[in-house]
């Protein structure tokens, strides 16, 4: 069994090389200079991505007309669908992230956001997470909610609940574009064995990478 990683282990000079520091109040900042420089990652998340925009846009379109011809369900249950999305889903959002960090094994985890910018995070003090590990906590709330919406789509499909799910699962497509960033990150360096740890003290995330010897 391997040994667990300190952050103290990463700044050996001999073995890990600093990749880049990420001020967590520059985080938008670091995700749209990774989503200019990687393709193929971005690029399925961009079809994707136009593609959930699309179905919210004829469901609200259809939720308006319904609506001028006096039928308001579907305009109402629209409305619905976006106060959860900027509330509740926001939070269960995070929380994944937490659950997948306790999966892998991290403790210390807390949250945090910047209001101004409507950015928020979830992160691990001080816990080393290995590449894979990161996936998975990157993941989890995209693979979780869309499984849920999934299932809530087929389970009513044809009735009125079934557009809620469709358009949660439109808006959370929009939630997802920083936890793709970071993904690409990775891929920008794939030939690399990369290792992150959150510091929330100094609000930063640190990336290393293993020396190849």
């Amino acid at each position: 069994m391997s040994k667990k990683l300190s952050p103290e282990d990463l700044q050996n000079e001999s073995e890990f090389e600093l990749l880049t520091i990420v001020s967590h109040k520059s985080l938008r900042e670091f995700i749209v200079d990774q989503i200019t420089k990687e393709k193929t990652i971005i690029r399925i998340y961009s079809v994707y991505q136009v593609i959930m925009l699309m179905l919210f846009t004829f469901i609200f379109t259809r939720g308006i007309i319904l609506s001028i011809k006096g039928n308001h369900d579907l305009i109402v249950t629209i409305g619905w669908s976006l106060l959860f999305s900027l509330s509740v889903l926001i939070v269960i959002h995070e929380l994944l992230h937490a659950l997948a960090y306790l999966a892998t094994g991290a403790r210390k985890i807390s949250f945090g956001l910047i209001l101004r910018k409507f950015i928020f995070y979830a992160l691990a003090d001080r816990q080393v997470i290995k590449s894979r590990a990161f996936h998975l906590v990157a993941l989890a709330p995209f693979v979780a909610v869309k499984l849920i919406c999934l299932f809530g789509i087929l389970r009513f499909y044809n009735e009125q609940p079934m557009y809620f799910f469709m358009s949660v699962m439109c808006l959370h497509s929009l939630f997802c574009a920083g936890d793709i960033a970071m993904l690409a990150f990775y891929r920008l360096n794939k030939e690399k064995e990369i290792y992150n740890f959150d510091d929330r003290s100094e609000g930063k995330t640190y990336f290393y990478a293993r020396k190849i010897k």
